[in-house]
């Protein structure tokens, strides 16, 4: 919540060595408490790992695919939007943490009860009305910081539901660390081609809603993805589990 605000000060304040070189500091200082993290032993050879992890990655292309249009066109539209004033900018992002850490302690208790199925249409429902609002705020600021709001919200939905059958599968896998790097290499994926789909569609003289818009593919694949994984047992006892 404190971020943004005091990035966009220090932005204004002091301009954008001094901003993105404390952001740096403070990123190298996350580093520090690896030094006392006990080792995890892997092994150097982990048959069938690959095969195991195609779901995951699938999971993550379409998690990507959404994300450029619901976040990283966003985040330009909403600054366009907003006069690009990092001190709006950075308080609307403050307004949305603050509503996504309220939500963040009251969701994800309906996953572990059992509720996975109906966790993944109210989730990915709820995210695809959030990419329509987002859409049709871009030009309209007082709209546009209630929609960037109402995704962090949003978030606090859909995080649970994706990454519990990830994690899930990471475990029964015959190495959880190379699944999650196959798995990030899927999103890479993903991103790349979302990426370059926007890039494609922004060219041609479309507006920024219509990259925004196409994250809803990306929604419609992963409903389909998410419920075979829940239907099929793939995070049915997700609380006991993560």
């Amino acid at each position: 919540i404190a971020s943004p605000l005091l990035a966009g000060w220090l932005l204004v304040a002091f301009g954008p060595r001094v901003a993105f070189g404390a952001t740096g500091a403070i990123a190298a200082l996350a580093a520090a408490p690896f030094f006392w993290t006990p080792d995890v032993a892997v092994r150097w050879r982990a048959a069938g790992v690959l095969s195991a992890a195609v779901p995951g990655v699938l999971l993550f292309m379409c998690d990507a695919w959404i994300a450029v249009g619901l976040w990283v066109v966003w985040q330009l539209a909403l600054f366009v939007t907003l006069g690009e004033s990092f001190i709006a900018y950075g308080g609307a992002l403050a307004f949305a943490a603050f509503v996504g850490a309220v939500g963040s302690l009251t969701v994800g208790r309906h996953i572990d009860a059992g509720g996975g199925r109906q966790a993944v249409w109210l989730a990915l429902g709820t995210v695809a009305l959030i990419v329509v609002l987002r859409a049709d705020a871009i030009g309209h600021p007082a709209f546009a910081v209630i929609a960037n709001a109402l995704g962090s919200l949003a978030g606090c939905l859909y995080i649970p539901t994706l990454m519990t059958p990830v994690y899930t599968m990471a475990k029964r896998s015959p190495c959880a660390l190379r699944f999650h790097v196959a798995t990030e290499g899927g999103w890479d994926i993903g991103g790349a081609a979302a990426l370059l789909t926007a890039a494609l569609v922004t060219a041609s003289g479309a507006a920024l809603s219509a990259a925004v818009l196409q994250s809803l593919a990306g929604v419609a694949a992963l409903l389909f993805l998410l419920r075979r994984q829940y239907a099929h047992g793939g995070a049915a006892k997700a609380g006991g589990e993560t």
